[in-house]
């Protein structure tokens, strides 16, 4: 619960989710990120309806007034009823505060163009606006405008909604994206970049030299107090630690996105399907990984944007190729992984048979763990079911995989199938379904068919809400006396260790036995 309302000084809240599969997914939110995103938009103060962000927006102001007591009443005497106010886009609580000033403006976005705001120089004490800067195509030109608006000694006060693991992207190239209600979408609701920790870097750009960031139970409510460039330079930050739990939420899928990879340079950043990093990546310009991952977006018909995932699986089917053996799938699906690995080893070729194994109805809910069981994984699995992300028929499979000889459909639930797999070795094997106790049976039924140095794909190993299939197969692997390497990727890796050679066999022992001849 809050300490008290910065608005009007309340002490109760209410609470609600107010995100969407459809943009979770978008902006590709890890659970604690939906956690947090959620408490900042859908918590509120219950007699004034001023959500987190509001409450943000206001300390910044009232820290800039030198005001302790909560904005309503400040706002209700006399000492700034002469104060000269721009609200750019509305603040709920905030704005109805100020409403009441003779000097206050309100100047919605976007019939205000805040890139070129056709106001003079120094015409306002205070500037503010709320969740607003994403929606504009240049935001560090609003920055300057609104900076520009200002008196000296003023100050523009703002927040905007930034995911604090990450750098700033833009959206574009991107199917288009919107906040506000998930079955509205007007073109001021769309969104033009996703902010993370370098947000401070368009004030600098804005020519900002005086920055104050305020906090109300970080990381959900930040806001910024930004003074017109020339004033006293500071950089301060105020935080009131509020205790609020946040709820871990499912994973939701990666949203599909037609692009193809883009040229990449050693320092551009990677971040997708919840993988941030700056380390190099320029295996995306390689052309055989391109023309196999292409593979793949046509077989699933929509691109996940799984790059490295798709990366390592690659790698691995390309290290099996040199052993012997035939390959394994279990949850096969659309055949994203598949399609790519065919494509890049020129399947037929191989002279081996790739088994493809999958329901093709989503997850067999007589293979579950109580765990999962109470952790929601039936209801997970009728949303993606319904979002179209699980295929309901093999038809589609067949169809896409048709072009390749060396294949085999099994259609039906693990463990029930698994002795429909003829190969007598197998170099390469990816379990990717979704729920624990047929994961683990595919490995143990498998593991003695494993060729020395076989490669074993486990996709969703260390992914964020697959806590069950990690514990299963730890356990798993432990009996085998080998471990998982775990990427962060969210993938996991097993490399089957050479059989010892029993008493009597190797090169030693043939020795000895030509001796003795």
């Amino acid at each position: 619960m809050l300490i008290s309302c910065s608005v009007c000084g309340g002490s109760d809240v209410t609470k609600a989710d107010v995100l969407w599969p459809e943009l979770v997914a978008a902006w590709e939110l890890s659970p604690h990120e939906v956690g947090y995103v959620n408490h900042q938009q859908g918590t509120k103060c219950r007699d004034c309806g001023t959500q987190i962000r509001g409450m943000a927006l206001a300390r910044a102001i009232l820290a800039w007034m030198g005001e302790t007591a909560p904005l309503r009443s400040v706002l209700a005497g006399e000492r700034w009823r002469d104060l000269r106010v721009a609200d750019m886009n509305g603040c709920a609580g905030v704005s109805e505060s100020f409403a009441g000033l003779p000097g206050y403006q309100r100047a919605d976005f976007p019939d205000f163009d805040m890139q070129n705001l056709s106001i003079a120089d120094g015409t306002f004490d205070l500037v503010f606006h709320s969740d607003t800067l994403e929606h504009i195509p240049d935001p560090a030109a609003a920055l300057r405008e609104c900076l520009r608006v200002l008196k000296p000694g003023g100050r523009m006060c703002f927040t905007a909604p930034v995911i604090v693991g990450r750098l700033t992207r833009r959206r574009d190239g991107l199917p288009p994206s919107y906040h506000g209600s998930p079955d509205t979408q007007p073109e001021d609701y769309i969104v033009h970049s996703e902010f993370g920790a370098d947000i401070w870097t368009l004030l600098a750009e804005a020519g900002a030299t005086s920055i104050q960031l305020e906090v109300v139970d970080y990381p959900s409510g930040l806001a910024w107090s930004v003074a017109r460039p020339g004033d006293a330079p500071i950089f301060q930050v105020i935080a009131e630690p509020v205790p609020c739990p946040i709820e871990e939420a499912p994973p939701m899928s990666a949203p599909p996105i037609s692009d193809e990879p883009a040229e990449v340079s050693p320092l551009d950043l990677y971040d997708q399907d919840a993988l941030t990093t700056r380390h190099n990546h320029e295996f995306m310009n390689d052309p055989a990984f391109r023309r196999a991952y292409a593979r793949g977006v046509k077989a699933a018909e929509t691109d996940y944007r799984w790059h490295w995932r798709v990366h390592v699986g690659l790698w691995a089917a390309h290290t099996a190729s040199k052993l012997p053996g035939d390959f394994v799938e279990c949850g096969v699906n659309k055949g994203f992984l598949s399609s790519a690995i065919m494509e890049l080893l020129d399947w037929d070729r191989t002279g081996r048979t790739f088994y493809l194994l999958d329901t093709f109805n989503g997850i067999d809910p007589r293979y579950i763990s109580d765990e999962e069981r109470a952790e929601g994984i039936l209801d997970k699995n009728k949303k993606t079911i319904e979002s179209g992300f699980y295929l309901t028929s093999a038809e589609a499979a067949i169809a896409n995989f048709a072009e390749w000889k060396n294949h085999k459909i099994i259609v039906g639930a693990v463990p029930e199938t698994l002795d429909q797999i003829k190969a007598r070795q197998i170099a390469f094997l990816s379990i990717d379904m979704n729920c624990m106790p047929p994961e683990v049976a595919a490995l143990e039924y498998l593991w003695d068919r494993l060729s020395d140095g076989a490669v074993v794909l486990l996709d969703d190993y260390a992914y964020v809400g697959y806590r069950q299939q990690k514990l299963g197969m730890d356990a798993c692997v432990k009996k085998f006396g080998v471990g998982v390497l775990s990427l962060p990727t969210g993938q996991g890796l097993i490399i089957k260790p050479p059989r010892r050679p029993s008493a009597g066999s190797g090169p030693l022992a043939a020795l000895k036995r030509l001796l003795r001849a």
